[in-house]
Formats: structure tokens, sequence, C-alpha cells
């Protein structure tokens, strides 16, 4: 089946990849020294090491596009909700309206205003989410107004004004820093080399694999126009839309296809705001796509289709480790 993208074409041509190096890559080097430059400077002149109030634990990744974030940051919060433990999280309103607007995330929220990861995990949890690019005035704002055990920031590793008291920091098992370059050459903002800073380190893996992190349950999926969950298998056999704009849609198009699914791929940026012409195909052929994605697609009122709930697997290596460090750092 054809692949509509909207995704830049550069690698397709040998120009520009974040995973492999290029004549665009090389030419844009003496910008990485740059960058280098100006991050080293960020971190030793506008770190925040002030004593938070409430603990802060940002979750967060070395390298741009999806490490899979906000799905930690989902089961961190439900794990310490579940422990009677009141939440906050922080979300950066990455390609909204106005990012650095403060917002608390309600019910009614728009995508445009606090960003499809906001509305997803105001979906998934009972935690307090305020939308702001600002992470520093965000936490501030929540400690003012919120009775609040933990805070937690979707993202901000590369955030030196807010203070922290934890950070987890995860990885792509597969090409973990792509290229190896930094930022704009490749897809690091720090060095390779600055992993081995960073205590809490969590791998988003395969299902097989040995190393400890997470991995996504990919068993059910919720048939929209029903609200019911079905085994995914139940789509073996079939020829799809998958419709998506998550960062790394790869290892979703190859897990489907290894399910018999035929699918027609219409892959869109990260972040795109989808418009309902983006789901009307000539064909009767059902649609499939990640809850990231469905949050932007709630007034579509769609037909025979079907989303992937985030939900992921933990090793329980990982849930003692973090689970330890919270009650460290809720120790009165």
């Amino acid at each position: 089946m054809f692949n509509k993208s909207k995704l830049p074409t550069l690698s397709k041509y040998y120009l520009y990849s974040l995973d492999k190096i290029y004549i665009l890559n090389f030419i844009l080097l003496p910008l990485c020294v740059l960058y280098f430059f100006i991050n080293l400077a960020r971190k030793v002149f506008f770190s925040n090491k002030k004593h938070n109030v409430v603990p802060v634990i940002v979750v967060g990744n070395l390298t741009v596009g999806g490490t899979g974030k906000t799905s930690l940051v989902i089961w961190l919060c439900n794990n310490l909700t579940s422990r009677k433990y009141k939440i906050g999280i922080i979300s950066g309103g990455y390609k909204t309206n106005n990012p650095n607007e403060l917002q608390i995330v309600g019910n009614n929220s728009q995508i445009k205003e606090v960003g499809d990861e906001a509305i997803l995990i105001k979906r998934n949890t009972e935690a307090v989410v305020c939308k702001c690019k600002n992470r520093k005035k965000a936490y501030e704002y929540l400690v003012s107004n919120f009775k609040l055990d933990v805070i937690i920031s979707d993202d901000g590793l590369s955030h030196y004004n807010l203070s922290r008291d934890l950070d987890v920091v995860i990885v792509k098992e597969n090409k973990p820093f792509g290229n190896g370059l930094l930022l704009p050459a490749g897809p690091l903002r720090e060095t390779p080399s600055s992993i081995n800073n960073y205590e809490n380190i969590v791998v988003n893996k395969s299902k097989k694999s040995s190393l400890l992190g997470f991995c996504y349950d990919l068993s059910s999926v919720i048939d929209i126009n029903k609200s019911e969950e079905i085994d995914i298998y139940n789509l073996s056999g079939t020829t799809m839309h998958l419709v998506t704009a998550i960062a790394n849609p790869d290892l979703l198009i190859k897990y489907l296809k290894r399910l018999n699914i035929d699918l027609i791929t219409h892959i869109y940026p990260d972040h795109y705001i989808f418009e309902k012409k983006d789901f009307l195909f000539e064909d009767d052929y059902k649609v499939i796509m990640t809850e990231k994605d469905f949050v932007k697609c709630l007034l579509f009122n769609l037909d025979h289709s079907y989303f992937l709930p985030t939900k992921i697997i933990v090793d329980n290596d990982i849930k003692i480790m973090l689970n330890d460090k919270v009650s460290e750092l809720l120790k009165v």
C-alpha cells in the first residue's frame, strides 16, 4: 500500500537525517559547536538550585522526538496516586497558540491552547495538569494554589530554571542517540557521554528485551464508536488506514504489520493538529491511530475507527527503583 507522508523528505534523498550523517548534517556541524556552548552557558549560569517546597520529578530525554516521556509520566502519576499522593503535572504546551501562557487543563480545554500531551495526561490521570513552557512559573503556580505531594514535569531536562529533586531519563533501545550529533545536525540536546551524569535511566524497549525499562502494551484497541476495548488480533487480516502524528511511528507500523494488518499509512509531523478531512477516504477501510492522535479528534465523530490506548508495561526493577526514590523524597 502507498505511504502518504507530510514529514520532510530530506532523508529520502540522502540529504539530512537524525539517524545517519548526510551532507546537510555535515554542513551543520559548526552550529553544533555553537549549540554546545550556548547550552553549557545556560546550565552554568541559569540552573536553579533552590530547594523545592514540593519535590519535583523531571521525566526527560537527551534527544528531540518521542521516547515515551508522556506515557511514563502517566504511569508514574497513576502509580503514585494509587499510593494516595496528590500529584501535579507540568506540560510544556509545545506547538500551542501561546506556550508561555499558564493554563490549568480542564475537561473543556482545547488542543490549540494546551497541547495534545496535556489533554492525554488529563484523560488518563487524576492529576492537576498545568500547561506552561516556563516550568518554573508553572511550578510556582501549582505550589501556591494546590496542595500537592509531588510535581512531575513532562519533559524539561534542559529547562534549567526548574529545580528538580529527581531526573528520570528515557532512552530508546535502538539508536538511543541517533547519529550521535548535537542539534541541529543531530537529535541530541546533550553529548552522548552526558548520559553518565544521570542515575535513573529507563529504556523504551521491545517486549522481549532484557534491558530495564518499559514497553508498550499493544494488546488491545478501543472501538471509538462503541467505546469498548477489543483484542487487537481481531483486526488481523484486514486493511486499515493508519493516521498518526507521533514522533517515531516506525515501530508502531512494524508491529501492526506483524499482526497481518495491511496498512495504508498517513504520517504527519509530531503534534500536527488534525482536521476532519484528514480522515475522509474514498473507501470503507477502518482507521487506526494512537490515543495521542485520538485526543485531537474528539469532536470529529469518526466512524469505523480505533485507537491504541496509552498503556505501558514497566519492569519490576524500575517500579521498585522509582518507588524507593519517591519514598526517599517524601521522607519527613
